[in-house]
């Protein structure tokens, strides 16, 4: 009879000094399941703000948006250290995406108040994750206390979520509050804890990449459902064109600017560096995800005010070309690359100022005016150079 360990691979660190390195075809069916996450978030920020309560909804939507974001993460920097295709890394993996999707399930009850249940699915997912932390500190020896110390501070946070969650008033955003510390302090004491550098830098690039295609899906899809108003005549069938076009147009050239501008240069410098790098990701994809639902809230909801209108697309076209800029200076030191995006994102903010008197149309004209700017000035720098 054949041996288990005969079908498992040794969870050794990987070696990060191969040219390049692919996403794996399990790490790319694990981002399906966090498209449907972004798209459940993404549709309560669409209902809260077509109800009225544009503020609430928006920092209902950036709070949740954390653990999304820190979950893919999470998983995401495991894989470039220790992932290795064999079946226990595949049923491990198997059991985050059912956690993922019960995590998304959780979502509307937890923009309702009930954060309970939000909690214990978020915890219940990751727990595969501490699972394959421990093994890699069974196999390698040598970046034991690197996998120890993810998994220790893991289990820690989670403990917080789930007593946050159970608590109410100041006790609970104290919890909070401690828990996204453990999270966010983690990945800096492990690293301190490895002998040697802890991930391959293309890699991680691509992995980010491919998750910023998945937050401009929402935007993709909230087009799709725009072209199905007008190919049906329903509604203002030119109102709904013109929102259609320039939101095709703001996703395409956000697009442009991202792969153009963000390199692996943060991630190669030094450690603070590629922190910087990956954390300061945050604002950009809860931006730009965020934009998908400041489209749909201008196709279905003409009874707003044009301004609430006019914000919900233009405020995050300027945080994420902000936020490409901020990266561009503190991770990869491109302050000439980063004016640009900067000058952008200023006269994306001018555009919101001008919705109080200006149409919602008018103000998704002029973004995408804007943003094809930014890409005429990117191709002509990159032609200079």
């Amino acid at each position: 009879m054949d041996s288990p360990g005969r079908y498992l691979t040794p969870a050794t660190m990987r070696d990060h000094d191969v040219a390049e390195r692919a996403s794996t075809p399990l790490e790319l069916l694990f981002d399906l399941c966090f498209v449907v996450a972004v798209a459940v978030l993404a549709a309560e920020l669409h209902h809260g703000v077509a109800e009225g309560h544009g503020l609430e909804a928006t920092l209902t939507y950036s709070a949740l948006f954390v653990p999304l974001w820190w979950a893919w993460m999470s998983y995401t920097w495991f894989a470039t250290a220790f992932s290795h295709d064999d079946p226990q890394t595949r049923l491990l993996t198997l059991l985050q995406m059912g956690g993922v999707l019960a995590v998304a399930a959780a979502v509307p009850s937890a923009v309702a108040g009930d954060l309970l249940a939000f909690a214990v699915a978020y915890a219940l997912m990751r727990l595969p994750l501490v699972l394959q932390w421990l093994r890699a500190a069974h196999d390698d020896p040598a970046h034991r206390a690197f996998a120890l110390t993810y998994a220790v501070g893991s289990v820690l946070a989670q403990v917080l979520w789930l007593l946050g969650a159970a608590a109410h008033g100041a006790p609970r955003w104290v919890a909070f509050i401690v828990a996204l510390g453990v999270e966010l302090a983690t990945p800096v004491l492990a690293v301190r804890r490895s002998p040697d550098r802890v991930f391959h830098p293309g890699h991680i690039a691509e992995r980010y990449g491919l998750f910023t295609i998945i937050v401009l899906g929402e935007t993709i899809l909230a087009v799709s459902v725009g072209l199905q108003e007008v190919l049906a005549g329903e509604g203002d069938v030119a109102h709904a064109a013109v929102v259609v076009g320039a939101a095709l147009v703001l996703a395409f050239g956000l697009w442009w600017v991202y792969f153009d501008a963000l390199g692996r240069d943060g991630l190669t410098r030094n450690r603070r560096a590629a922190f910087t790098w990956g954390y300061g990701h945050y604002v950009l994809y809860a931006s730009v995800a965020a934009l998908g639902a400041g489209v749909q809230v201008q196709l279905d909801d003409h009874a707003l005010p044009d301004p609430v209108r006019a914000a919900s697309v233009a405020a995050p076209v300027a945080l994420s070309l902000a936020a490409i800029a901020w990266l561009q200076v503190v991770a990869n030191r491109r302050t000439g690359d980063a004016v640009r995006l900067i000058a952008g994102a200023g006269l994306a903010l001018g555009v919101l100022a001008s919705g109080w008197w200006a149409p919602a149309v008018v103000i998704d004209l002029a973004l995408a005016a804007i943003v094809v700017g930014v890409v005429l000035a990117e191709v002509r720098s990159r032609r200079a150079a």
